[in-house]
């Protein structure tokens, strides 16, 4: 073991993380150079929450260094939400990859911001969602003097897309976006779309001995209206396609004043994710019409975000940009990109990105050497094109 620094065992993940000399031997050359730019990335605290970011922030000064050759300006939106635009000479391709990471799980078996180095993989929070692909795409950029541009944001964690829909509203002379997310490096041209509700349910306050409480507790109505919710979700998943119903999920529900009083009131938050055949009206619609009138206080959308559809022209050309470099179709996705943004805006765009979304939000998140270097393969292939 004398080439071995450190052995670490990795709860949850079955494997043993090898650092040190012997790993680095069983690397190519451009995939050691990925993976040690990955470490600074990593070793960046980009959480968000608390959304702390600003043009001050170290993953700033990293991403300057990183890209030696490229012009970089920040736009500080304020509020954690950067956009930082890295372009050298005047390219059709802008690859997106938005640099903030969820919060940490308390139980990771070391430090989430010092990445760790295995046989078949790295080990870091970040690294799959989606730090991986902006080391990959660096990577391949800084190995051709071709044009080359990338929109790395801070805020697509927190759901709102502000930093992308504000950058998709304006001419920046891209004709095309590829946007990073975990898609086991092949091309997602659909996925659903998210909207956030928020349901205040009214009851009647009276003795929790009143035989009428089972029915007039806002508590109980609301349990009444989610279960018929659930009724109408599990139905709606026999409709066929890719992307078929509606996915829901209630967040988080308080009300109430205590065991003895009929409550008199009840708040739900929830999120509902359509596929693309269903509008989010009619979807609101539907949901409210399963509790009588009465029963609320208040129903709300908080924020909605559009499907990903790959119908229509921009959906016709994003295919064929795809076919172009060789990237194999992946299956349409549950979970929500920014990519529906740029796709709002009338740019032709799909999502890909190395690693697998089930590594993803996880606790000792961690993405593959095989991934990597798959992503770095296409991201090659873009500049090769010298667009």
């Amino acid at each position: 073991m004398s080439a071995v620094q450190h052995i670490f065992p990795l709860n949850q993940i079955g494997a043993w993380v090898i650092e040190g000399k012997k790993v680095s031997e069983n690397m190519s050359e451009p995939l050691l150079s990925i993976v040690n730019r990955l470490e600074k990335l990593v070793a960046c605290d980009t959480r968000n929450p608390p959304r702390a970011m600003d043009s001050a922030h170290p993953i700033v000064a990293v991403l300057r260094d990183e890209l030696p050759g490229f012009a970089v300006g920040i736009t500080d939106m304020g509020g954690g939400c950067l956009q930082i635009l890295a372009r050298r000479g005047a390219p059709e391709t802008l690859i997106n990859v938005h640099m903030d990471t969820v919060p940490a799980a308390p139980d990771w078996t070391h430090s989430p911001f010092e990445m760790q180095r295995g046989e078949t993989r790295v080990i870091g929070l970040g690294t799959c969602d989606i730090k991986g692909a902006a080391a990959c795409a660096i990577e391949a950029a800084l190995r051709t003097d071709a044009p080359a541009a990338f929109l790395f944001t801070t805020d697509e964690e927190n759901g709102a897309g502000l930093c992308v829909n504000d950058f998709a509203a304006q001419d920046h002379g891209f004709t095309r976006v590829i946007v990073s997310e975990p898609t086991c490096a092949t091309a997602v041209f659909s996925h659903r779309g998210i909207a956030s509700f928020e349901a205040r349910f009214a009851g009647v306050s009276r003795h929790g001995s009143d035989a009428r409480c089972i029915d007039e507790s806002a508590i109980s109505r609301a349990a009444n209206w989610l279960q018929a919710v659930g009724d109408m979700a599990r139905a709606s998943e026999r409709e066929g396609g890719d992307l078929p119903g509606v996915r829901f999920n209630a967040g988080r529900i308080e009300g109430g004043i205590k065991p003895n009083i009929c409550a008199p009131d009840c708040n739900l938050r929830f999120g509902v994710r359509p596929g693309p055949q269903h509008g989010i009206a009619d979807v609101a619609r539907e949901l409210k019409a399963l509790a009588p009138d009465e029963h609320w206080a208040g129903f709300e959308m908080l924020y909605t975000l559009p499907a990903l559809s790959p119908m229509g022209e921009t959906g016709k050309a994003a295919r064929d940009y795809a076919s172009a470099l060789g990237l194999p179709a992946g299956d349409p996705v549950d979970f929500w990109t920014e990519a529906a943004l740029f796709a709002a805006a009338g740019t032709p765009v799909f999502v890909f990105g190395p690693g697998d979304i089930a590594q993803a939000h996880t606790v000792d998140e961690w993405v593959s050497h095989e991934q990597l270097n798959a992503a770095f393969a296409v991201y090659e292939k873009v500049f090769a094109n010298h667009d």
